[in-house]
């Protein structure tokens, strides 16, 4: 009964060896500079010395290879059964009525060893890159295990991104800042000669400097402006490389979304588990009447990079053909909250005083000689940056709004440079917190967060609202929680 039970377990893929190997390898460092410094002479020390480290390493490998040999699990009827350890044994059996979601990194240097993959599993529990349970598998031990954890069903509904709305979707959500980011820790971790060489490249092969000057911006601006440039093709890079190839698909009640061009992945849950489904909309998107829609469900959001996307860029009627399968949008509209004209300003003080001390810092720096050239140029384009961010705050005020729907919260909100629609169903909302600053007490308005089933603080806002108002929602909120559960 025991070697039957044996045969019933599944192996580790053998790239978690060298995956081990690898945390290891600074070790190997100490008895090369033992020997450095030991210096034996007599046949009797250096016999010694190098059979002391060759026993080390000998034994350093044999504890992996054991640790290696001990990752073991199995897919039983209602859960899946892992353990690991020699020393240290760890058993785990998660039911997979448990499990929310998968994550199923498919880089490109595991794939070349044998196609490995590593499989993480994510419940309540924990909310970190490695999941609750993580581990290598071959392809077809994968597949099984997704089988296990998945109802499969052979109807199946695929959507493509499309190469025109995942370059779109990058150019949207790319920024100088981002490639900044990338290009910091990049240029930090080479030698002073290779970023030399960098440097020269790009000055010799783009000449973006020379090139922005000729078109008439001065030389002050001309460094700045192709410091810019550079960091937002970086970050316009990385995101085209991790969404290309993007695609969904909706199998009965599973959803598989995979992603990337040399790091594949794929995102598995199901339409039970999701918490809440968000509709966005940036500026490029609104001028070209499109939208993109991101689930939040426990696991999504949190690998680098991933930022729970379902649709990427596409026509409101698509969108609601896809949501169609997933979920029933809620169409009866019960109560409805909008900003009255007397917060209209609370939406636009932030960028008009913004404006305001760039005006006031311009003139006190024309007033004492020092608004030179080096000066005016960013100055006039963080001008016209917050103008732009008054008008966006404008059109918003006419956008946000919370509904009290048959099945669902909608919140229609901004985030950052986005025009957002939330929709939160009842029984996924953990609770609802009101509060108000001196000023707003004294204006008697409000801000609202709706806090979601999450294993970790995740709540969706919506500030700017009468306080009375915001009450009686709450208070019908709080009424369907109950009911619903």
């Amino acid at each position: 009964m025991k070697k039957q039970r044996r045969n019933l377990y599944k192996k580790a893929h053998f790239y978690t060896w060298l995956n081990y190997s690898s945390h290891f390898i600074p070790l190997l460092v100490l008895p090369l500079l033992q020997n450095l410094l030991f210096n034996p002479t007599s046949i009797a020390a250096i016999i010694t010395n190098y059979g002391l480290s060759i026993i080390c390493v000998i034994m350093l490998f044999t504890a992996i290879t054991m640790e290696y040999k001990s990752i073991l699990y199995m897919e039983k009827e209602n859960s899946v059964y892992a353990k690991k350890g020699v020393f240290f044994k760890k058993r785990a059996d998660i039911p997979y009525d448990c499990i929310q979601s998968v994550y199923i990194q498919k880089n490109f240097v595991p794939r070349l060893m044998g196609g490995a993959r590593r499989y993480i599993i994510n419940t309540p529990g924990n909310y970190t890159a490695n999941g609750d349970y993580a581990i290598f598998l071959r392809k077809r031990n994968a597949v099984a295990l997704t089988e296990s954890i998945f109802e499969k069903n052979e109807n199946e509904i695929k959507y493509h991104g499309g190469f025109l709305k995942i370059i779109l979707m990058a150019a949207t959500w790319s920024n100088a800042l981002t490639g900044l980011l990338i290009l910091a820790p990049l240029l930090y971790n080479t030698s002073n000669i290779l970023s030399v060489y960098l440097r020269e490249y790009f000055l010799k092969s783009m000449d973006l400097v020379n090139y922005i000057v000729k078109i008439g911006v001065p030389p002050a601006f001309s460094g700045l402006a192709a410091i810019l440039i550079v960091c937002w093709g970086i970050a316009y890079f990385a995101q085209l490389i991790r969404y290309s190839f993007f695609k969904a698909e909706i199998s009965g009640s599973v959803i598989n979304i995979k992603r990337g061009f040399l790091n594949r992945s794929e995102f598995i849950t199901t339409k039970e588990k999701i918490n809440a489904i968000q509709i966005r909309q940036s500026i490029l998107m609104l001028v070209l009447n499109l939208k993109s829609v991101f689930i939040q469900t426990i696991g999504g959001g949190v690998q680098k990079g991933d930022k729970s996307l379902l649709i990427p860029a596409d026509r409101e009627e698509k969108i609601n053909q896809i949501l169609g399968e997933i979920t029933t949008l809620p169409k009866k509209e019960n109560y409805k909250i909008k900003p009255k004209k007397t917060e209209f300003m609370a939406y636009l003080w932030f960028p008009f005083y913004s404006i305001l001390g760039t005006i006031g810092t311009m003139a006190v720096l024309e007033y004492f000689g020092y608004f030179g050239e080096i000066v005016r140029i960013p100055l006039i384009v963080t001008l016209l940056i917050f103008i732009y961010w008054l008008f966006f705050r404008m059109y918003s005020y006419s956008k946000s709004s919370i509904t009290i729907c048959d099945r669902a919260v909608r919140i229609d909100y901004f985030d950052k440079l986005n025009i957002t629609r939330t929709y939160i169903p009842y029984d996924r909302i953990q609770y609802v917190k009101v509060y108000q600053s001196p000023w707003q007490r004294l204006y008697k308005t409000a801000h609202i967060k709706i806090y979601i089933y999450s294993n970790k603080t995740k709540h969706y806002k919506i500030k700017y609202l009468k306080y009375n108002k915001v009450m009686e929602a709450v208070d019908i909120i709080e009424t369907r929680m109950k009911y619903r559960s």
